[in-house]
């Protein structure tokens, strides 16, 4: 018995997820039975800070950061859980021959040049034991990051005055969050989307494995241009008419047109690329439900149309359905915030130091 772990401490972390449109803060009580809400925030991003997918102005992302940590009385020194956007992450699964893990970690190190299609000297690399696959061979999932963008997340969080102990991946946060919120569908093959302003993220898995991943370039953010395109407005006016469509007034019947005409399109998309994720995954189950999350998944009628055209069940992803939420917060704003908090409440859950590690494999 390992009495260092059984008395240690837990530390927890508080999840940061900084997306183009919004940045998101969650601090999770993970010492009950299930996790107690502890603190809250969302803010918007600065315009012109995020180029491509990494901070470009890091010292004004990191100003929003530090007033989330104040306006939540969050103690100094709390070390932080972020996620790389899935755009910028490449991944692959690979069969490799049954070693130990040293040995695991030196050969990826080595053969990962043959499959990322980047500059292996110029990417981050870390890698996530699947399974066994048949004798002798275990399945894993290896996953890049361009040095430069994980280097402007850190950056910025050191401007705040912060340290990351996980960095972790949106759709893989989502997965976190999806596999606490919604654990009879844990066995299921589930699609989990997750609706950003820029990019949406795809997550398929099964029984707790990631089975393939990728991003396609939609979001929210189409839905609010057209608007503000449509009624001549600010993109702020735009944003918050496209949350509520019966305050646009004597508009109100443009507002649902431009709505319906990318509901369209982003559905049909989001089939188009569920189709070709599906077929290159190499899976032969079907996908039992598609689970939409995100800012941009807030849109009505998208889940139905979703449904429509891909002739599966897609309902939302409730991320506050495993987590216990205290009197004190405000219910009603928690609700209207909670479709955005997927991917901070899954990086609010991870611990440093917890990365699984099969049985076979120890």
């Amino acid at each position: 018995m390992v009495f260092g772990k059984l008395f240690r401490k837990r530390e927890t972390l508080v999840g940061l997820d900084i997306g183009s449109s919004t940045i998101k803060l969650v601090e999770l009580d993970l010492t009950a039975d299930k996790p107690v809400l502890l603190n809250v925030g969302v803010a918007r991003t600065p315009s012109d800070c995020i180029s491509g997918n990494s901070i470009s102005k890091p010292e004004l992302v990191a100003e929003v950061v530090t007033s989330l940590f104040e306006e939540n009385n969050i103690a100094e020194g709390r070390r932080i859980s972020v996620a790389m956007p899935g755009s910028s992450v490449f991944t692959k699964r690979v069969k490799m021959p049954r070693m130990s893990l040293d040995e695991l970690a030196d050969n990826i190190q080595l053969e990962a040049g043959n499959f990322i299609p980047h500059n292996i000297n110029a990417v981050k690399l870390d890698y996530h034991i699947i399974g066994e696959s048949g004798k002798n061979q275990i399945d894993v999932l290896v996953v890049a990051v361009k040095e430069e963008v994980v280097e402007s997340f850190l950056d910025t969080l050191s401007y705040a005055g912060l340290e990351a102990a996980v960095v972790d991946v949106d759709y893989f946060a989502l997965q976190n969050i999806f596999e606490l919120a919604a654990p009879e569908r844990v066995a299921k093959t589930v699609a989990l989307i997750n609706v950003g302003a820029r990019f949406s993220s795809i997550n398929i898995c099964s029984k707790g494995s990631s089975l393939f991943t990728g991003d396609v370039s939609i979001g929210g953010k189409l839905f609010t241009e057209s608007i503000a395109e449509q009624l001549s407005m600010r993109p702020d006016e735009a944003e918050a008419i496209k949350r509520a469509p019966e305050t646009a007034g004597d508009s109100v019947d443009q507002v649902r047109e431009a709505l319906e005409k990318n509901i369209e399109y982003v559905a049909s998309e989001f089939n188009r690329q569920l189709s070709f994720f599906w077929g290159a995954s190499g899976a032969e189950e079907t996908i039992d439900r598609i689970l939409i999350a995100g800012g941009g998944a807030r849109v009505d009628g998208l889940v139905e149309e979703m449904s429509e055209k891909t002739g599966i069940v897609c309902e939302y992803l409730d991320p506050l359905s495993g987590i216990e939420t205290p009197a004190g917060f405000d219910k009603a704003y928690i609700k209207e915030i909670g479709p955005v908090l997927g991917v901070a409440m899954g990086l609010a859950l991870r611990e440093p130091g917890d990365k699984m590690i099969p049985e076979f494999m120890e």
